[in-house]
C-alpha cells in the first residue's frame, strides 16, 4: 500500500468557514431537539443561547458536511434532522415487491 504524494482536496473545507468538530456536534444536538424543520437563523440563535456562538459561513460549512453524510435534509420550509433507517427497511427500499 502506498501513500499518496499529493495532498487529497478538501471537499467541505473553505477559508474562514472551517467548522470545529464541537460545532458539528451542537449543530446536531440543536437539529435533533428541533421539534419541526428549522431555519439557519434559528440555528445560529440556538448555538449561541447554548454559549457557542459561530458564524454563517461555519453553520453552512457544517450543514454542508452533514447533508452530504445524509444526516440532515433541507426542503422548503428548513433544515431537519434525518434519523438512521434500520437497516431491515433500507433492504426493503432497495428491493421493493409488488402486491
Amino acid at each position: 500500500m502506498t501513500i499518496r504524494s499529493k495532498a487529497p482536496e478538501p471537499r467541505f473545507a473553505r477559508p474562514g468557514a472551517n467548522p470545529t468538530l464541537e460545532t458539528i456536534e451542537y449543530v446536531q444536538a440543536a437539529l435533533r431537539a428541533a421539534p419541526s424543520p428549522t431555519s439557519r437563523n434559528r440555528l445560529l440563535a440556538a448555538l449561541s443561547g447554548w454559549g457557542h456562538s459561530t458564524t454563517r459561513q461555519s453553520l453552512n460549512a457544517a450543514l454542508a458536511f452533514l447533508g452530504a453524510e445524509g444526516i440532515v435534509a433541507e426542503g422548503s420550509k428548513g433544515l431537519i434532522w434525518v434519523p438512521q433507517a434500520a437497516e431491515a427497511l433500507l433492504e426493503a427500499i432497495r428491493k421493493p415487491t409488488r402486491l
